[in-house]
C-alpha cells in the first residue's frame, strides 16, 4: 500500500484525469481526451462500444477517439458531471469509480440557448476507470461505463450521429 501521501497524489491525479475527461468531450477538445488515456486501452461502455470491438481486447486510444466524436460532435453542448469519486489504491490496483450525469443537447434556435425536455438527452451511469503510470501522471488503461438510465429525447442520439457524419466526424 502507498504512502498516504503517495495515496493522496494518486487520488488527486485520478480524479484530475475524470475532469479532463469530461471538459474535453464538453470542449471537444479531442487532444485533451485522448491525454486521458493509455496508447493501449480496455473500452467496456456496453451497447456503446459492442459495435467496435470486444471490451477483452486492448484497442489504440486513436482509434476510440472516432467514435466518442461520432456522437459528441453531433451535439450543440454537453456537459459531463463526473462525481462522487470512489478511488482504489493498492500495491497492485489503481482505479476509481465515479458517478456520471450527461446532457447531450441540440438547440432548436442555436442563437437562443433555451431548451425544452424535448431538446435534451441525459445519460446517466457509472464509471470504473483503471489506470497506470505514464511518467509522472496517470492514464486510463481499462475503462468502463455502466449506464442505469438514459432519458430525455433519444431521437437526438441518431441526429447526433448523422449531425457529425455531416460535419466529418464518422466512427469507425
Amino acid at each position: 500500500m502507498p504512502a498516504a501521501t503517495e495515496a493522496l497524489q494518486i487520488r488527486n491525479s485520478m480524479i484530475d484525469n475524470y475532469n479532463s475527461y469530461a471538459q474535453g468531450l464538453d470542449t471537444k477538445d479531442w487532444a485533451m481526451v485522448r491525454s486521458c488515456f493509455a496508447d493501449k486501452v480496455f473500452i467496456d461502455y456496453g451497447s456503446i462500444s459492442d459495435p467496435t470491438g470486444s471490451p477483452d481486447v486492448a484497442r489504440n486510444s486513436e482509434d476510440w477517439l472516432p467514435v466518442l466524436q461520432g456522437v459528441i460532435n453531433g451535439f450543440d453542448i454537453t456537459r459531463h458531471a463526473i462525481t462522487n469519486h470512489r478511488p482504489v489504491i493498492t500495491d497492485s490496483t489503481l482505479s476509481c469509480t465515479a458517478y456520471l450525469t450527461a446532457d447531450h443537447v441540440i438547440f432548436p434556435n442555436p442563437e437562443l440557448p433555451i431548451v425544452t425536455p424535448e431538446d435534451v438527452v441525459t445519460v446517466v451511469g457509472e464509471y470504473t476507470n483503471w489506470y497506470e503510470k505514464d511518467g509522472s501522471r496517470l492514464v486510463i488503461c481499462r475503462s468502463r461505463l455502466v449506464i442505469n438510465y438514459t432519458g430525455g429525447n433519444l431521437a437526438l442520439l441518431g441526429q447526433a450521429m448523422q449531425r457529425a457524419i455531416e460535419r466529418g466526424a464518422t466512427a469507425p
